[in-house]
C-alpha cells in the first residue's frame, strides 16, 4: 500500500509540473525547462573570461531560470567562496531544489521569485538559459541594477544591442559572455 501511495503521489507532483510548464510556456511565454549537459556546463565554466571577480569571498553568482540548477551545482566545487543562488519561477522545483540541497549539503540557495523583480545589484556573474523574450527583458534590467564589470552569460539567446567580449561554440549552441560598462 505505501509503494502504491508513493507511486501516485509521484504521478501527481509529475502532473502537476507538466500542466504548469504548459501554462507558462503557451501563456506566459515563458522559457521551457531546457537541461544544459554537464560537459557543456564545465566548458562555460572553463571559459568564464575574469574568474579572479570570483575567486574572492563574497562573489555572488545567480543562475537565472535555474530548474535544477546545473549550472550551480557545477560552480560550487569549482568557486568555495562564491555565494551561490539560483532563481526559479516554478513552486515545485524550488521545494524540490531546496530539499535535495538540504540533503546534499550543498550551499547553493534557492529563490522563488520572477526574473524581473530580482534585485541584480550584487551579482559578479549571471548565468542564464532562458529564451529571446526574456532575454530582450532582462537588457535593460542588466543595464539599470548590474556594477560595472559584473559578467553575463547567456546560452544560445543574444542579449539585444549588447557587444560580446566573447562568443564559444560549446555543444552546438552558441554562449555569450558579456561584460557591464
Amino acid at each position: 500500500m505505501f509503494w502504491l501511495i508513493l507511486i501516485l503521489l509521484i504521478i501527481l507532483v509529475y502532473l502537476v509540473f507538466a500542466v504548469t510548464q504548459f501554462i507558462n510556456v503557451t501563456f506566459k511565454n515563458y522559457p521551457p525547462l531546457i537541461r544544459t549537459g554537464r560537459e557543456a556546463i564545465r566548458e562555460i565554466i572553463r571559459a568564464i573570461p575574469d574568474v579572479n571577480a570570483l575567486n574572492r569571498a563574497g562573489a555572488v553568482v545567480y543562475e537565472l531560470g535555474c530548474g535544477r540548477a546545473p549550472f550551480l551545482r557545477l560552480m560550487g566545487p569549482a568557486y568555495p567562496k562564491a555565494k551561490l543562488i539560483g532563481v526559479e519561477n516554478l513552486a515545485i522545483l524550488c521545494l524540490l531544489n531546496r530539499l535535495l540541497f538540504k540533503l546534499q549539503g550543498k550551499r547553493i540557495k534557492i529563490l522563488r521569485q520572477d526574473l524581473l523583480t530580482l534585485d541584480l545589484s550584487s551579482a559578479d556573474l549571471i548565468y542564464c538559459y532562458l529564451n529571446n523574450t526574456t532575454m530582450t527583458r532582462l537588457s535593460e534590467k542588466f543595464k539599470r541594477e548590474c556594477r560595472p564589470g559584473t559578467q553575463i552569460i547567456s546560452r544560445r539567446f543574444l542579449l539585444p544591442d549588447w557587444m560580446p567580449v566573447a562568443v564559444k561554440e560549446i555543444k552546438n549552441k552558441k554562449v555569450y559572455f558579456y561584460i557591464v560598462n
